[in-house]
């Protein structure tokens, strides 16, 4: 079983977290990735950052974007107004964060008569200490939210940076490189927490997928979950998969890495949450990743 998730609607750019993206490549990809799921029967959820709607004179265009994924089937999430890191921010403006991220969302959702429940965090950074952690958490249940944790991240948004670049620079061979690497990367991914998953709990507990709402996933997806079929999983909802009692496990990780749960969860048996040996995706994807940021950032 596995819940597919996908964060940073209505797009993420590649090359930066931090774009608005163009309203007409947006609704391409916002009609392409709901579709895909749809396809595949998954329930799947979105998390949006609403700052990328506050766009002069687009901003009930780009609502519309979100309330594409609501048309198809699916659920939205808050994944924070701006996608603030939790390592750098302090508590009260995180806090902020998530309230100003979900005027929009909240009120689309319970116009297709669902309630807005979980919570997603940038970076999947939980906090900079044990206090400022459990005080979010609070912070959370007092809002109603519960957080959306992670047991598997193929890195997609370096594939997808990759795929921006070959774009680009008119180089199709690079993107088609960056697509067929991904899903091979993926594969791997899920090969090793499902044996985490054993290690730790004697059985496979659903998986939760993390993707982005991007124009890698915009031309994977399908294959992606014709891959993860061939490998034995069924869709269901993020409600299904956190009825697992494996999700009721603590996470007990402080520390400035997004890393899965499944890892997180090793410091609650006693053991050393060793992400070190995670895999990671190809040296050449790493490198070119690391060096498209750092061009993007000097601008």
């Amino acid at each position: 079983m596995a819940a597919i998730t996908v964060d940073d609607l209505p797009g993420a750019e590649p090359g930066t977290h931090h774009a608005i993206g163009n309203l007409k490549e947006l609704e391409r990809i916002n009609r392409a990735i709901p579709a895909a799921l749809r396809a595949h029967h998954v329930p799947g959820i979105g998390f949006a950052n609403e700052w990328k709607l506050q766009v002069d004179g687009q901003r009930d265009a780009r609502a519309a974007l979100l309330e594409m994924w609501l048309d198809a089937g699916m659920s939205l999430g808050n994944h924070t107004y701006s996608h603030p890191d939790f390592q750098t921010t302090p508590l009260d403006r995180y806090e902020d964060e998530t309230i100003r991220g979900e005027v929009i969302t909240r009120a689309l959702m319970s116009a297709a008569g669902q309630k807005e429940k979980y919570f997603r965090h940038p970076f999947l950074n939980t906090g900079p200490t044990a206090e400022a952690k459990s005080a979010f958490e609070a912070f959370l249940k007092d809002r109603g939210y519960r957080v959306a944790p992670v047991t598997v991240d193929p890195s997609d948004y370096m594939f997808n940076d990759i795929l921006g670049e070959s774009a680009e620079k008119k180089d199709k061979e690079l993107g088609e490189k960056a697509k067929k690497e991904y899903l091979v990367y993926a594969n791997i991914v899920f090969a090793y927490e499902e044996q985490e998953s054993r290690n730790l709990f004697q059985r496979e507990i659903p998986q939760v997928l993390l993707i982005h709402d991007s124009d890698l996933n915009a031309e994977c997806l399908d294959a992606l979950l014709t891959q993860l079929e061939k490998r034995g999983y069924k869709f269901i909802t993020l409600d299904d998969a956190l009825a697992d009692p494996a999700y009721a496990t603590p996470d007990l990780f402080v520390g400035g890495v997004g890393i899965s749960w499944l890892t997180r969860w090793k410091l609650a048996f006693g053991q050393n949450p060793d992400y070190q040996n995670s895999p990671e995706p190809p040296k050449w994807v790493q490198q070119g990743f690391e060096e498209i940021r750092s061009a993007h950032a000097k601008h």
